[in-house]
């Protein structure tokens, strides 16, 4: 991939600056935020719709438009709250006061939605206290990525600092999927307790994580005076920026493909390789995959610069897919298990570099705006991943039906069950090939970046 000068950008000669490396102290303690953030992100999705569809009585067909709901309004608002966050500071900085204020919120949801008691739960009950936590969760989520931002200014310390982040997130994700795993090895949990257990995983933690990061992590970072509350300027900044416009397709492509794997992962697991009960065993491996390598994807990014290393695990991922197909089979167990794992690698790719791919978008529009809007870019990353994840199901969905599969029947067609593992295997690697177009040619690389940090610390 090459790089090219950015038509919008000044030209600017000063100097590269020197890379500044975070004190390790101050990388885990800001990291550690995503540890019990994990337990909103994939359970929610797994085990909170069933639970609330069978054990509070709701329904599948309620429960799936309330989420839907919850969803597009949290959509909405993401906007909205990345320019709150930009837009008001207090004397304490600029963004530990939105996590301190948010945190007790997002635990009060929490005991709502993961420890609700026996009984039934009315739809209201869902849908409200789902926005609540949709809600919180969001200006934790934008002011901890917009801190980051700040805290790393050269292009490869961003790298190493969303790359920690990604990798306590994954691990927060792999701890919290086998609390209800372990619960079903010993039999000794029934579904209020396997949800409550993750529950109480967020209300022990995000307090303890929140006092590290607010005593442990600098928020110096002057007022941004002047930033805009116009909801005009979240257009403008889409239409007038190619390098965000560009991170914004590749996470939403990526979202997508992510999202049809993870959808139809236990379909292809129960029909086509006939292995159910390992089903969710292997799926923690994969998680686990993610986990060892981002270290690894990290250490590429310093050599051969973000968007690069980005494409380059995009198109491991694509290739790894295409091995699905090649041990397809009935009870190849060794098959699904090793292909599995491989896929998984490149797990952490894509949220670790996207986000500070947007940090220096941010960057570059502090030079061209002279505004701060890190907390509006993130936003928009937040919401095209939370539409591309939303969008996969329905999307898989409509092609398996296309297809003629039945995942609640009894038997399905040999042409049907192909076509399940076709849907999984060519699918996401269209949608991966989609975001590997967008980074072609990337404008921002890491000459240019230096050059734009140079001008903003010279100012």
């Amino acid at each position: 991939m090459t790089s090219q000068q950015n038509e919008e950008s000044p030209a600017v000669q000063t100097p590269a600056p020197e890379e500044k490396r975070l004190p390790l102290g101050t990388v885990v303690s800001y990291s550690s935020l995503n540890l019990p953030a994990a337990a909103l992100g994939l359970p929610i999705t797994v085990y909170l719709p069933p639970f609330y569809a069978q054990e509070a009585g709701l329904g599948l067909a309620t429960v799936g438009l309330v989420f839907t709901l919850a969803r597009l309004w949290d959509v909405v608002t993401d906007p909205v709250m990345g320019m709150v966050v930009d837009r008001f500071s207090t004397r304490w900085g600029r963004y530990r006061h939105w996590i301190v204020g948010a945190a007790p919120v997002l635990m009060l949801a929490t005991w709502f939605l993961y420890l609700p008691g026996p009984g039934e739960h009315g739809a209201g009950y869902l849908l409200g206290w789902l926005i609540v936590l949709y809600a919180a969760y969001t200006v934790i989520a934008i002011a901890h990525q917009s801190w980051g931002a700040e805290l790393a200014h050269s292009y490869h310390e961003r790298s190493r600092l969303y790359g920690w982040r990604e990798l306590v997130g994954i691990g927060g994700m792999t701890i919290v999927l086998a609390l209800p795993a372990l619960m079903e090895s010993t039999g000794s949990g029934d579904a209020y307790s396997k949800i409550g257990s993750m529950g109480w995983y967020l209300l022990i933690l995000l307090p303890v994580t929140t006092w590290l990061i607010v005593t442990r992590v600098p928020d110096d970072v002057p007022a941004a005076r002047g930033t805009t509350m116009d909801m005009r300027a979240v257009f403008r900044a889409i239409s007038t920026n190619a390098a965000l416009r560009r991170c914004l397709v590749a996470d939403f492509s990526c979202a997508l493909a992510t999202g049809v794997t993870g959808s139809t992962y236990i379909f292809l697991a129960v029909w086509v390789f006939e292995v159910p009960s390992h089903a969710s065993l292997i799926l923690l491996v994969y998680f686990m995959a993610g986990l060892a390598i981002v270290p690894l994807w990290m250490r590429l990014s310093y050599r051969y610069g973000k968007h690069t290393t980005l494409a380059m695990a995009l198109l491991y991922a694509s290739v790894m897919l295409l091995g699905f197909i090649l041990v397809a089979g009935p009870a190849n167990l060794t098959g699904l298990f090793i292909v599995t794992l491989a896929y998984g690698c490149a797990f952490g790719a894509a949220p670790m570099i996207l986000r500070a791919l947007i940090a220096d978008v941010a960057d570059m529009d502090e030079l061209i705006t002279g505004q701060k809007r890190a907390g509006l870019f993130f936003a928009l990353l937040t919401s095209t991943n939370k539409v591309g994840g939303a969008l996969s199901v329905s999307v898989s969905y409509l092609v398996l039906g296309w297809i003629g599969f039945d995942p609640s029947a009894e038997t399905n067609s040999a042409g049907a069950i192909s076509g399940l593992l076709y849907t999984f295997a060519f699918l996401p690697s269209a949608f991966f090939a989609l975001a590997m177009f967008a980074l072609w040619r990337y404008p921002l690389d890491k000459t240019r970046h230096d050059q734009i940090r140079a001008e903003l610390d010279a100012r």
